[in-house]
């Protein structure tokens, strides 16, 4: 499978670095700080796929927060800065993965929802920042992940067509958009998406459960 492919775009967030439960702390503190009457995992429903200025314009709107939406997201990440470099770890293998594709020649790039500063924090702190040719946000690319512009982006960068890359994401939602941006898609295993299963499935073009099935793949 990856005789033809020449590009990797990695998600971060439950993809990379096993970080999900942060945000979910994070979300349950901003709800009981602030009264908010969601139940977390209704929230996260709503929110999973979009960007990080999304979100934070998603709970001025919803809530009617008198904090800016810059103010929100500064509060976010004060909180999950410390998390991110202290504690978030990498998935088990990734570094060896993302290691053993650069030794190989292929390109890498990380897409995520997340903000810059958090995504540059994370991947000094966990020792991968070297391995990435490109960088991308959603809020760089003016889309959610449901659609292809920020896998289309990264590839722009890349300098590779869609059908050379091959992309990681755990969430159904934006392996939709990498599927839509025409590249393959691989659903990586996250206890937190673990009951989308089915979706997931029916969404990407490979299902793993750890990075170490990949390595097996380009050895």
């Amino acid at each position: 499978m990856f005789d033809q492919i020449k590009g990797v775009i990695f998600d971060m967030d439950g993809t990379l670095v096993d970080s999900m439960g942060v945000w979910r702390k994070i979300d349950e503190d901003f709800i009981l700080k602030k009264g908010l009457n969601i139940l977390p995992e209704v929230l996260m429903e709503r929110i999973s796929h979009l960007s990080f200025n999304e979100t934070a314009e998603y709970f001025k709107r919803e809530f009617q927060l008198p904090e800016s939406v810059e103010e929100i997201k500064a509060d976010w990440n004060s909180q999950a800065k410390y998390e991110y470099i202290h504690h978030v770890p990498l998935k088990e293998y990734a570094f060896e993965l993302l290691d053993t594709l650069k030794n190989k020649g292929i390109k890498l790039a990380l897409a995520t929802s997340s903000s810059g500063e958090i995504l540059h924090e994370t991947l000094h702190a966990r020792g991968i920042h070297q391995f990435f040719d490109v960088l991308v946000t959603t809020d760089m690319a003016g889309k959610t992940k449901v659609e292809p512009d920020v896998y289309l982006l990264a590839a722009k960068l890349l300098e590779l067509a869609p059908q050379e890359i091959a992309v990681f994401e755990d969430i159904p939602a934006a392996m939709a958009g990498a599927r839509k941006a025409g590249m393959t898609v691989f659903g990586v295993y996250d206890s937190f998406s673990a009951d989308k299963r089915e979706e997931i499935l029916s969404t990407c073009h490979v299902f793993i459960h750890s990075f170490s099935q990949v390595l097996h793949m380009i050895s």
